[in-house]
């Protein structure tokens, strides 16, 4: 049987981390917790199972966390995992019985679907529900060397295969949430854009905005959620809009620094 190496970054992660850990320790070989600063009881809650090893690393950005996390694990193959993602027990088993037969792919996708404000969705910017992200790969092959800082995509594989089961990605629970992820998520983005060398200006703010609003509420049918639809269409716009002036006043201030 090949060995397994799971892992989940966390940062106040105490909600859903115990109904995970509780599935993955009947198929991981190994459970780390890679946080960066919680003070719930994330580490409480890590410590009371025998497999789980805690490493603290302070965020900088998803890619170097999910490198960090890999080079931490101990076996060849590494399953990753949200704290809010909830695998279903068709999901566990077909694991057991992948590790039994011997893992034959670089990279393994996974069936997710959504659940936005209490509701499951069709659409949440920038995925389309249910998605199909790489959550087991083999890591001597696959990186984020080349991802994007946030939404961040491993990339590297040459065969790809299809993990049984489901996962539930249950996240930004209430309006709160939403606006504090927003924010978060948007000064990471910015960085990226600047990272890029990507055309910065006001017009393409809300250019963009708006485009990504057309596109994930009409075209990618997000008015089929009703109400979560429209707040949903308007976080789309939102986060495009704030990536690109974050962006922009950043490269500004940047700019202004280095001309003095």
């Amino acid at each position: 049987m090949q060995k397994l190496s799971a892992y989940i970054l966390c940062h106040n992660s105490e909600k859903y981390l115990y109904q995970i850990l509780e599935k993955l320790q009947s198929v991981a070989d190994e459970i780390l917790i890679i946080d960066s600063g919680s003070s719930d009881q994330t580490k409480e809650i890590a410590r009371s199972f025998d497999k789980v090893k805690f490493a603290h690393k302070p965020f900088t950005d998803f890619k170097s966390q999910r490198n960090f996390a890999a080079e931490c694990c101990k076996f060849d193959y590494v399953l990753f995992l949200d704290s809010d993602e909830l695998p279903d027990d068709h999901f566990i088993l077909g694991l057991q019985q992948l590790k039994l037969k011997g893992f034959g792919e670089d990279a393994y996708e996974a069936e997710r679907h959504w659940n936005v404000l209490g509701k499951r969705v069709h659409v949440f910017y920038p995925i389309v529900s249910p998605d199909y992200p790489i959550r087991l790969y083999n890591k001597n092959i696959v990186n984020f060397d080349n991802s994007s800082l946030v939404h961040e995509t491993p990339g590297g594989y040459k065969t790809k295969g299809m993990l049984p089961g489901k996962i539930a990605h249950i996240t930004f629970e209430n309006k709160a949430v939403l606006e504090r992820k927003l924010q978060f998520y948007t000064d990471i983005a910015a960085e990226d854009l600047i990272r890029k060398n990507k055309k910065l200006s006001p017009f393409k703010a809300y250019a963009s905005a708006f485009s990504a609003f057309i596109k994930w509420y009409i075209l990618k049918k997000g008015f089929l959620d009703a109400y979560t639809g429209i707040q949903l269409g308007c976080y789309a716009y939102r986060y495009s809009l704030l990536k690109y002036k974050k962006a922009l006043r950043l490269k500004n201030k940047r700019d202004q620094s280095t001309s003095s």
